[in-house]
């Protein structure tokens, strides 16, 4: 089956600003954009734990997109929580990520898996007693269409999915981001909401948009 993407409700703490460490809630039971939900007892961990890496934006073809670490990871209730350890190192991508992350401008993590045991509303009773054991409201029930029940963790990735052109506009003004970041940030943006993989695209100048750089040249403009 092939690797899927998703990103969940995240909450991002600081652990330490000088080991470069963070904790998120990387996943939980919440009924996601595509109907679906995955269950915090469902991660495995197998091929993960031999490297456990923290990436950009879903990207691991090359090692220039590598942030960081997953230092640890853990099951509480249905969530799956989990630490990462950014590569802090001068002019490094996990550097600028940590500060962004640190300073509350990103605080997207999306997780990469590969499902290997799902209940789908077409399976009748045993479908039923997932919902059941959910504790769903009706409405959220009713819309279920696939339930994840065992998956395996591929990598964790930092994204941009999310980020509003205040929040960037913040971070340029606080000296985070640069012309070059901004416009490497819009076409990221760009993709994400085309719903393609960032790593296929080229994410130089020309491949944003107007529209979307143009949003975040004035949401800059209107804090200065």
């Amino acid at each position: 089956m092939k690797t899927l993407r998703r990103e969940f409700p995240t909450t991002a703490r600081v652990l330490s600003a000088t080991a470069g460490t963070v904790e998120f809630v990387a996943s939980d039971e919440t009924l996601d954009c595509y109907q679906e939900i995955v269950r915090a007892s469902g991660w495995r961990f197998t091929h993960f734990k031999k490297n456990a890496p923290f990436v950009d934006s879903h990207d691991y073809s090359t090692i220039e997109k590598l942030l960081g670490q997953v230092a640890d990871w853990r099951i509480e209730g249905r969530q799956l929580i989990e630490t990462v350890r950014y590569d802090l190192t001068p002019g490094s991508l996990g550097l600028k990520a940590f500060k962004l992350v640190r300073d509350g401008f990103l605080k997207a993590v999306s997780v990469g898996f590969v499902p290997t045991r799902t209940v789908s509303k077409f399976d009748g009773a045993e479908f039923n007693l997932v919902l059941a054991d959910l504790a769903l409201s009706p409405a959220n029930a009713a819309a279920v269409r696939v339930v994840y029940l065992e998956q395996e963790q591929i990598e964790l990735s930092q994204c941009v999915i999310g980020a509003n052109p205040n929040a960037l506009a913040r971070a340029y003004k606080a000296g985070c981001l640069n012309d070059e970041d901004i416009d490497q940030l819009s076409a990221q943006i760009e993709v994400s909401k085309q719903n393609a993989r960032p790593a296929a695209v080229s994410v130089d100048a020309g491949a944003a948009t107007p529209r979307t750089k143009l949003a975040l040249l004035a949401a800059i403009h209107a804090l200065r």
